[in-house]
């Protein structure tokens, strides 16, 4: 598949069958999420996953929906590799995992799997139910086999144009 088809095809979604997701795809993902890119190759994240109903469980002290999705990544971030710009001073460690999500994000769908973005959890809750140590949980990767129901909402298609968001420095 090509990056512009799946940039093409892939939506969140918010509907999945309970087919379990095989090792090989979540290997084959992981795989891929290694390769992306970090500031100074600091690599500041560690991934956790569920891919059991006493996993994803767990998982509910922060959230108590996942679609019926059955596999669930978390994201984290590592604390103690945390950087901040030597510049600005602003801290970017999110914008790492930004591209870790989204890496993650195309490379489900790139081997036939449907995912949606959750930044809408407890990272607190869910820290203490996995009893986390020097990790701090940045966005949850709900990910599976999207059902026949599942479609794009409807403001998945509302796309500013080119000549809106970009513009040329002359």
């Amino acid at each position: 598949m090509h990056f512009k088809d799946i940039c093409n095809q892939r939506y969140s979604v918010r509907s999945f069958l309970s087919k379990p997701v095989e090792q090989e795809k979540i290997d084959e993902i992981l795989d891929m999420v290694k390769k992306a890119p970090t500031a100074r190759n600091n690599q500041p994240y560690e991934i956790l996953y569920a891919k059991t109903p006493a996993g994803i469980q767990k998982l509910t002290a922060g959230r108590d929906s996942f679609f019926g999705a059955p596999l669930v990544f978390v994201i984290c971030s590592i604390d103690e590799k945390r950087w901040h710009n030597r510049q600005s001073g602003r801290e970017f460690t999110l914008q790492d995992i930004g591209i870790i999500a989204t890496t993650l994000m195309y490379a489900a769908t790139e081997v036939g799997l449907g995912s949606v973005y959750v930044c809408a959890f407890d990272p607190i809750k869910t820290k203490e139910a996995l009893h986390l140590e020097g990790l701090t949980p940045e966005c949850l990767m709900v990910v599976g086999y999207p059902s026949d129901a599942a479609e794009p909402a409807p403001m998945h298609f509302d796309r500013r144009s080119v000549e809106d968001f970009a513009h040329e420095i002359i």
